[in-house]
């Protein structure tokens, strides 16, 4: 068999893409796993049972927000991240196999985060109670007529204020393809590592956002023409430690087939959820 003449070279760090989902919201402290990894409620505070203003006389009054069935938690239901290579034990033993496999896990995390939290396809099919992006309880704007991509920025952004009670930024969520247009009307800037919108809204461009719009929607398959925005209140992540399944590479001998394969598998928790006292959608024409 042919080795490599001069050794092996070390790959290069996986990064990341920049401006995705851990550059607004970043994981928070899982030192004890054992504290979210089974599930979890959040509670909240920002959805109001009655706002109000009132005139001096106590006669007047003015309703700044309101909801009879306000929400107090919402039940957070992790998953798991798995990565697994196969490579033949006859080459490449200049591989340290276990730190690949961590590094490989490491660089995967934010995409998958990111394409659970869109998609939700693990809390969908397992009817979980956490809301993805694309669930059907997202409010659906301009009676689901596709907008260019500054005019849904704009009625997102104006609307993701009004919506929550207490006026707070939110966060807003887009693919790489409407980013790019976006920034070529300098409607999205750079605030120090992530981007925003002018009046302050954080964005999350994420390399695992399908663009798809909320379940059962028209319109909702994603195409090269016609993706999707999202508001929601805040964003909160949390990803566990790195666990490689095999203890050695002895156990990871593959003996299917008696091939010369070490099967390695590395997982690792994570969970991702937002406050949905605002979750909107909005249909983008990326050819308007």
């Amino acid at each position: 068999m042919a080795f490599p003449r001069n050794g092996v070279v070390v790959a290069p760090k996986i990064s990341p893409a920049n401006y995705g989902l851990f550059a607004v919201a970043k994981p928070e402290d899982s030192s004890n796993e054992d504290r979210w990894t089974r599930g979890f409620a959040q509670e909240w505070q920002t959805d109001l049972y009655s706002a109000k203003n009132w005139d001096a006389t106590d006669t007047t009054s003015d309703a700044v927000a309101t909801n009879a069935t306000p929400t107090y938690y919402t039940e957070i239901d992790p998953f798991f991240i798995e990565v697994e290579e196969v490579l033949s034990t006859l080459g490449y033993l200049g591989i340290d196999r276990f730190e690949r496999i961590k590094s490989q896990l490491e660089g995967v995390t934010q995409k998958s985060v990111e394409q659970e939290l869109w998609d939700g396809t693990i809390r969908k099919t397992e009817v979980h109670a956490n809301a993805a992006l694309s669930s059907a309880t997202a409010t659906i704007l301009n009676s689901g007529t596709a907008l260019s991509a500054a005019k849904a920025l704009a009625l997102l952004d104006y609307t993701a204020g009004s919506t929550s009670h207490c006026g707070e930024q939110g966060v807003i969520h887009m693919t790489r393809d409407v980013a790019a247009l976006l920034s070529s009307n300098s409607m999205i800037v750079n605030s120090g590592g992530y981007l925003q919108t002018i009046s302050g809204t954080s964005i999350v461009v994420g390399s695992g956002y399908s663009g798809s719009g909320p379940t059962g929607a028209t319109g909702a398959t994603a195409s090269d023409t016609n993706k999707w925005m999202y508001a929601t209140g805040l964003v909160k992540t949390y990803v566990g430690d790195v666990d490689v399944v095999n203890d050695n590479t002895g156990q990871a001998y593959d003996v299917s087939g008696n091939q010369n394969d070490m099967r390695l598998k590395a997982i690792r928790p994570a969970a991702v959820y937002f406050d949905t006292t605002v979750h909107l959608a909005v249909r983008v024409d990326l050819a308007a």
